[in-house]
């Protein structure tokens, strides 16, 4: 588990120009909610930001954080992260506050490991779950899992089921399958089957971000609430 400080400001005004006046000067307008609890609008420095993404930084960090005029430290994680596409700048951030003592649900990223024997059979890795959902306290999120494909032999297949979970419960249909090795041609054919029209995903920064144009939606919903 990986931990990270922040000390935040208080805002007391909201709205798009005074966002921009914020991001401006070098500062993120940002929101914590969690436990019923109102909102708290608070703004945090861009470069105290940079140990959340720099090595050895997870999506799921603890995130302590000290609120100017708070009675004390809150614990906190990322839910979300907003962001303007053309630049990758940090937009707003949504933190949620957790207590160590409660479990909580998060995403956690799927490595694989080890060589699976069925690429000397001749065989293509198919990747195809990078991530699920586990439930653990906060102290036990695990950084990634990490799924090992040594026993993986051509035409087979590691599903949820064969995640080994000690601290966390891992989330969702046993069934699921994450990786298989499976033949050429049917790769080619996986790629050449239609595919219904989606629309374009959007650019990810650690899995949690939406568009600057939510953020005068939802994040300033929140903060009124």
């Amino acid at each position: 588990m990986h931990e990270v400080t922040l000390v935040a400001r208080r805002r007391e005004q909201i709205g798009k120009e005074h966002a921009k006046k914020l991001r401006r000067g070098s500062q993120v307008p940002a929101v914590v909610y969690g436990h019923g609890k109102p909102a708290i609008s608070i703004t945090v420095d861009c470069q105290d930001l940079l140990p959340l993404f720099g090595a050895g930084a997870g999506d799921n960090t603890i995130i302590t954080l000290k609120v100017d005029g708070a009675a004390q430290e809150l614990k906190a994680i990322i839910r979300e992260i907003q962001t303007e596409p053309l630049y990758n700048k940090l937009v707003h951030i949504d933190f949620q506050e957790i207590l160590l003592t409660e479990k909580i649900k998060v995403p956690v990223h799927i490595h694989l490991a080890g060589e699976a024997p069925g690429i000397k059979e001749g065989g293509i890795i198919e990747h195809i779950l990078h991530s699920v959902e586990v439930s653990c306290l906060p102290a036990d999120i695990p950084d990634k899992i990490v799924l090992d494909v040594s026993g993986l032999r051509l035409g087979h297949t590691l599903h949820i089921s064969d995640i080994t979970a000690d601290k966390f419960e891992v989330l969702g249909a046993p069934t699921q399958p994450i990786v298989s090795v499976i033949a050429p041609r049917a790769a080619e054919e996986s790629v050449a089957a239609p595919v219904a029209a989606e629309a374009p995903a959007e650019p990810e920064l650690v899995g949690r971000k939406k568009k600057e144009g939510a953020e005068e939606t939802e994040a300033e919903t929140k903060e009124s609430k």
